[in-house]
């Protein structure tokens, strides 16, 4: 014979029918942080505009030399700029690749300096949450660092928008080999970028692409230059390649509002 349930007190249950109080209080929670997300996206300045570059030119670069039994050359290179704003700021970028082939399994070492000489007192780059506005970031595995859709840049306006500026545009990945790559910045100048390569076994086999770019911010006529070495084993080349702003003054292809305009670059991340 079945024995019979024990008979369950009033207090017990009542405790097996409550819900538990950290069930509730992670769902005030979510719903807290819910409504602070919503709310934040309402503040002026919580929004995003997605902005082209207002031009896009050629940098020349020459032909590619011989290093060794391998080769090296600056290419791709290109110059983008905002349009002026009202207080005649304006950003620009640079942007390139470097290829480079060892030619076996030696000590490979790339250096590339971009230098901004524009004129004014504002020439300097611009940065992204306290780090510099430059791209790929230092790294001793480079093949998993991921490239950023856009750069988000905020604009001095009255309510302070920002907007989203492309950066696949130029770059897909930042290496398109497996071969161990460390890439470092030596150095801080506000007018100056550098990127050192550092591949102990060589490119592999074939060559290796490695892009870059950078994005400065100034109130004159964009112009600078690009300075690459590689090295490879006991073998060295160099290319200095200087570029300047074509189109001047720059047409306003997407004319500022009240809502957007070219400012204060303090957020490209």
């Amino acid at each position: 014979m079945t024995d019979p349930a024990p008979q369950q007190t009033p207090d017990e249950s009542a405790k097996r029918d409550r819900i538990p109080r950290l069930a509730i209080a992670v769902v005030v929670v979510g719903l807290l942080a819910t409504a602070a997300v919503y709310a934040i996206a309402q503040l002026p300045g919580s929004g995003s505009l997605e902005i082209d570059w207002d031009t896009t030119e050629v940098v020349s670069t020459p032909p590619a030399r011989d290093l060794g039994n391998g080769s090296f050359a600056v290419a791709r290179s290109s110059l983008s700029a905002l349009a002026p704003n009202d207080e005649g700021g304006l950003i620009y970028r640079v942007a390139g690749v470097v290829r480079i082939d060892s030619g076996g399994r030696k000590l490979t070492t790339v250096r590339c300096d971009v230098n901004s000489n524009a004129a004014g007192e504002t020439n300097r780059m611009a940065h992204s949450s306290r780090l510099r506005a430059a791209w790929p970031k230092p790294s001793d595995a480079l093949q998993e660092q991921e490239v950023p859709e856009t750069s988000f840049v905020k604009f001095r306006t009255p309510d302070s928008k920002k907007i989203d500026l492309p950066i696949r545009d130029v770059v897909q990945r930042y290496i398109d080999t497996d071969a161990p790559t460390q890439v470092e910045w030596d150095g801080y100048v506000e007018d100056d970028q550098n990127w050192i390569w550092t591949m102990p076994n060589g490119t592999g086999v074939g060559a290796a692409t490695l892009p870059w770019l950078v994005i400065f911010k100034t109130d004159a006529r964009p112009k600078g230059t690009i300075k690459c070495k590689a090295t490879v084993g006991d073998k060295s080349a160099r290319v200095l390649i200087p570029f300047r702003q074509d189109e001047w003054p720059i047409a306003d292809d997407q004319p500022n509002t009240d809502e957007a305009g070219t400012g204060d670059v303090t957020n490209v991340q």
